[in-house]
């Protein structure tokens, strides 16, 4: 049995492990165009995420409507949601809850807000509200919620009227009480 042993200087033999330059820019070369696919995959999910909390918040903020009508507006509905985040006495919860204490409210990238709708007309005025509400109690509502970033946080709006119906607009443009553009959601 022969051995040799290595002596300096000695070039690398074929059967030694090691990476050529070549090898490792075609590797790199396939991570690029494996992200380059990957990339736009994630942002779309994440506007799909962005997309689904706007209309779960949005069903919330109904049933904060229902609860407010019921039990504080007299069968009015809350014009903001600063109305429906006071507190009304002799309880220790809002109708709804942090994030969506104010109009205007950004989170997961849609922005939130409630308004009178479109032919409201007063049921009860503010000082007569269990929780003496800022804006009268009105006849109905719209709530509404839009991407702050229109093709990064997601592509579509969203809102839900008295009655419960959600609406959308493919542009991801506000809406507004008439729920002009919109189309029913489901």
């Amino acid at each position: 049995m022969t051995t040799s042993p290595l002596r300096a200087g000695t070039a690398r033999t074929t059967g030694q492990g090691g990476f050529t330059l070549i090898e490792l820019l075609i590797v790199v070369a396939m991570i690029c165009v494996l992200a380059t696919i990957a990339f736009p995959l994630m942002l779309r999910a994440r506007m799909t995420s962005n997309e689904g909390v706007a209309v779960a918040s949005l069903r919330t903020i109904h049933s904060a409507e229902a609860a407010y009508a019921s039990g504080c507006g007299s069968g009015g509905y809350a014009q903001t949601l600063e109305d429906l985040s006071k507190i009304p006495p002799g309880s220790t919860v809002a109708f709804i809850y942090e994030p969506y204490t104010v109009n205007g409210v950004v989170q997961n990238g849609y922005t939130a807000s409630v308004m009178a709708g479109n032919s409201a007309s007063t049921v009860l005025p503010s000082n007569q509200t269990c929780n003496a509400s800022a804006d009268d109690a009105v006849t109905t509502f719209v709530a509404e919620r839009h991407a702050v970033r229109i093709g990064d946080t997601g592509v579509r709006s969203f809102a839900v009227d008295t009655q419960g119906t959600m609406y959308m607009r493919q542009d991801g443009v506000t809406i507004d009480k008439t729920l002009a553009g919109t189309l029913t959601f489901r």
